[in-house]
């Protein structure tokens, strides 16, 4: 079996989800992305093991994390999805890139995989993420150093 063909129309739309996520991590706005996901998302992370909600996945993922790096971004030339034939659920799988800062200053390649399944009501509908699961590039530092402020 192989995945089924995806219309341009979604990927594209798979695609702007990741970049207005991108930016949000950019710029540690939790409120904007908030609405992006369900509020009973389920999550994995780099910090928690599992999480079932979007307060949980903000409080212990997000707020850990978004602060300490730079340079957020999703790389959509390795963007892969997959829908549901019946266009209301994707599976998007991309790879991340970032900048970690070590406790001197000094900064590293802070690289990494997020996959997420997204669901909409309708087709044009904007997609919420129902499940995420983000994880580094093997060997890649856990913790980075930075602190930026939030975005209010």
């Amino acid at each position: 079996m192989k995945r089924p063909p995806v219309l341009e129309e979604d990927r594209r739309s798979v695609g702007e989800w990741y970049d207005r996520w991108g930016a949000l991590v950019a710029e540690v706005n939790f409120k904007a992305a908030r609405p992006m996901f369900a509020d009973d998302a389920i999550a994995f992370g780099s910090r928690i093991e599992m999480m079932t909600s979007q307060p949980q996945l903000e409080r212990e993922q997000w707020r850990a994390v978004w602060p300490s790096i730079e340079n957020y971004h999703y790389d959509l030339s390795t963007l892969e999805v997959v829908i549901s034939p019946d266009r209301l659920m994707a599976m998007g799988a991309v790879i991340f890139r970032s900048t970690g800062l070590h406790p001197d200053g000094k900064t590293f390649e802070r690289n990494g995989r997020a996959t997420v399944t997204l669901m909409r009501e309708a087709i044009g509908k904007p997609w919420i993420c129902t499940h995420s699961h983000i994880s580094l590039k093997p060997g890649t530092p856990l913790v980075s150093h930075g602190n930026r402020p939030e975005h209010v």
